[in-house]
């Protein structure tokens, strides 16, 4: 439950809304836009992360973007924010890059964000205490709970939705025989997302090696994606321990597309399977079905970080975990917990959503 330490006298009129972190934890701050543009009417822009940027293309509840990047000197962006003439700023999580600017912005007359950082007990016209670290929510349910200071209590069940036009998806069909070596015409109809950031625990190589055995032999064309040469390389492990037979069945493109591409290639295909990681949320906001693993760490937990409100089969180890934080490794009684998650435990999630 968030406390708010000072009432809101009127509603917003021009509103900077901030969520500088990652891809992930972005997707989960859309229903926030939506709700905020239908329930006030208001002239909303987003400040995010610059790799971000993406996500909001095409989307009709932000008017406008301002971008933010760790490696950039953030004076451009101050510059940009104090001639907006915003009424209200409103700061979903104290990560680096906000906490950066929120000193010269203060000239916002109403700044709205969580007091859980000594940083920031100056900063804010309307601080909120919020415990997330408790994980008893999904992210998106904290972050649509900050809405209540603006008089906003009864909210709809909103997913987080990418807009893609069909002049995008046109344009990726079209050059869909030069990325996969198929000898179908077919888009491929399962995308497996073996890799992520380390932010969570994740499987190991044997599991997903036996997911793509699987899958292979089911008959069903198979997109490996990933962001970089590391994700490439064990990509490639995961297909060189596959039969001759059905190599021809599996594409290895990570590192290949932009974020609004592989949004493409996710939302074209009939199931997505992945980790706690960002393309799992995108997989849920092109409304596409998926299977997704997450440990049992309380703040890394399913509970917390689930794709929300997602067509989806959640597989998570079913252990007594005590730690908050993080693994503990060898010291748990459980550990390498991931493993209690088998390859039928997969099968029996694919089969229930493609039936």
């Amino acid at each position: 439950m968030a406390i708010f330490l000072r009432k809101l006298q009127k509603k917003p009129k021009r509103i900077l809304v901030s969520r500088t972190d990652r891809i992930g934890d972005f997707i989960l701050t859309l229903p926030v836009f939506e709700t905020l543009k239908k329930e006030l009417d208001l002239f909303l822009t987003v400040l995010c992360n610059k790799s971000a940027v993406p996500l909001l293309e095409n989307n009709p509840f932000v008017d406008d973007v301002i971008t933010i990047s760790q490696n950039e000197d953030p004076t451009s962006t101050i510059t940009t924010i104090n001639a907006q003439n915003f009424d209200t700023l409103l700061v979903m999580v104290n990560d680096p890059l906000i906490i950066k600017l929120l000193p010269s912005v203060q000239r916002i007359p109403v700044r709205i964000g969580p007091l859980n950082k000594p940083s920031v007990l100056f900063r804010y016209s309307h601080p909120v205490i919020q415990k997330r670290s408790r994980s008893i929510m999904n992210e998106a349910e904290y972050n649509l709970e900050l809405l209540q200071i603006f008089g906003i209590t009864q909210l709809s069940a909103i997913k987080p939705r990418l807009y893609l036009s069909n002049e995008e998806i046109q344009a990726f069909q079209s050059k869909f025989q030069d990325l996969f070596p198929f000898e179908s015409n077919e888009i491929p109809i399962i995308v497996l997302h073996p890799g992520m950031g380390g932010s969570a625990l994740n499987l190991k190589f044997d599991l997903y090696r036996k997911i793509l055995f699987e899958l292979l032999k089911k008959n069903y064309f198979v997109a490996l994606t990933g962001s970089d040469n590391k994700e490439y390389s064990e990509n490639k492990r995961l297909i060189q321990a596959q039969d001759m037979a059905v190599k021809s069945k599996v594409a290895n493109v990570a590192g290949r597309f932009t974020l609004r591409e592989l949004s493409i290639l996710i939302s074209l295909a009939r199931l997505y399977i992945g980790p706690s990681t960002g393309p799992t949320h995108l997989a849920n906001a092109v409304q596409t079905p998926l299977i997704t693993f997450y440990p049992p760490i309380q703040v890394q937990s399913a509970t917390r970080w689930q794709p929300y409100l997602a067509k989806s089969s959640v597989l998570t180890p079913q252990v007594s975990c005590n730690q908050k934080y993080r693994c503990i490794g060898e010291k748990c009684s459980s550990y390498y917990c991931m493993d209690s998650i088998g390859i039928n435990d997969v099968l029996s999630s694919l089969k229930e959503l493609l039936s």
